[in-house]
């Protein structure tokens, strides 16, 4: 909404100032008044005005010398002066008005009709050029919105890319070990070579995927398709498939299920990358030593899934922020993605669920997300 003009009133006479401001009187400015110059002076540093009516014959400071003072000031120097005088129409008299920067000179009695035409003129001016400046500033802030995403995306396909070179360099160096003679390659060399070309495989994968989601969100909503799952089996699948990683790191990772046998509403692959989204973050910061905990349980009429850690916390300054596209934490800003919980949100969102996070830092994160209860549906595999 732009903001409403300020017109100001100056003559040393009361009556003069009340009649002015019944005249003048309007739902898009405020009429503010001045007894003296030097009172003026106060107010038009204070505040911006959109136009100034002056009374030429005032004591101490008259209207011609006001106006000089104005038009001297840079915050000032530009607001439009209308001279008021009930004197004679004397031609150096208006030629003064006129050299001391004023926009006009009017004669006492003045015409009605004429004083708010001049009013709407300059009141008009003086909205089109806030509208302009709100529109300027509106337009700088999208600008710098836009530079700012520009420069994620460019960060994030820099990792992008980095991170695939990284892959296929492991997968090119596991290949050519694996070429190598029986002989000079055991069985359980050959085991592990192979263990870590599929993990890498995988996590090539997980980041394609995330790009590939990325761009199905841009383009409208994320597709799932709802069908009853047993909840028990939907977490225990989510731990079970961490829970290497986890030993890997010295981290500890338990389920408990309070609603093992009730059956939720969703899209199964979606929410097993949900569990793996929530349960991939927590092992990245988590710490060796670490507990994470993974639960379900019934609240009113949904269920509430929960991951749950004792790691190193999320700063309050960057809570609000977690959610966001291409965002990370601050520090690892340079390592992923920085889509997960990002598309997280989006497929809990098109679940019809809520997703949300608790965390102090050094105590521990919790993420929570909700899922609807399926009733009177058989479960599908």
């Amino acid at each position: 909404m732009t903001e409403r003009s300020r017109i100001l009133l100056v003559d040393d006479i009361e009556e003069n100032l009340v009649a002015l401001e019944a005249l003048l009187r309007r739902d898009d400015a405020d009429i503010v008044t001045a007894r003296s110059g030097t009172e003026a002076l106060e107010l038009v540093l204070q505040y911006e005005f959109a136009l100034a009516f002056i009374d030429v014959q005032m004591p101490e400071m008259n209207g011609f010398e006001l106006a000089e003072y104005m038009r001297g000031a840079e915050r000032t120097k530009y607001i439009p002066i209308i001279f008021l005088t009930a004197g004679t129409g004397d031609a150096n008299r208006v030629f003064r008005g006129y050299e001391s920067g004023a926009v006009d000179f009017l004669f006492k009695p003045v015409d009605p009709t004429v004083l708010r035409h001049k009013t709407d003129t300059f009141i008009g001016l003086d909205q089109q050029r806030k509208k302009l400046a709100l529109q300027y500033q509106q337009l700088q802030e999208s600008e710098s919105l836009l530079r700012e995403a520009v420069q994620a995306r460019e960060d994030v396909l820099a990792v992008v890319s980095h991170d695939i070179r990284n892959f296929l360099q492991a997968i090119k160096s596991g290949v050519q070990m694996l070429n190598k003679p029986p002989e000079k390659l055991g069985p359980e060399a050959r085991a592990a070579i192979h263990g870590r070309l599929s993990s890498t495989v995988d996590l090539m994968s997980r980041v394609i995927a995330d790009l590939l989601d990325m761009a199905s969100i841009r383009s409208g909503r994320i597709e799932v398709e709802q069908r009853p799952q047993i909840a028990g089996q939907l977490l225990n699948e989510a731990v079970a498939v961490h829970e290497p990683l986890a030993g890997q790191k010295g981290i500890v990772l338990v389920g408990e299920c309070d609603v093992a046998g009730s059956v939720v509403l969703c899209d199964r692959e979606r929410i097993l990358q949900v569990f793996s989204n929530l349960l991939g973050n927590a092992i990245k910061f988590c710490r060796h030593g670490d507990r994470i905990k993974v639960t379900m349980r019934q609240v009113e009429d949904c269920v509430q899934a929960s991951v749950i850690d004792t790691g190193p916390g999320i700063a309050s300054s960057d809570l609000p922020l977690v959610f966001d596209a291409y965002w990370s934490g601050a520090t690892n800003r340079r390592s992923g993605t920085g889509l997960g919980l990002y598309i997280t949100k989006r497929i809990v969102e098109a679940h019809d669920g809520r997703i949300w996070i608790e965390s102090e830092p050094g105590k521990g994160t919790a993420v929570h997300f909700t899922l609807s209860l399926a009733t009177g549906a058989a479960v599908t595999s």
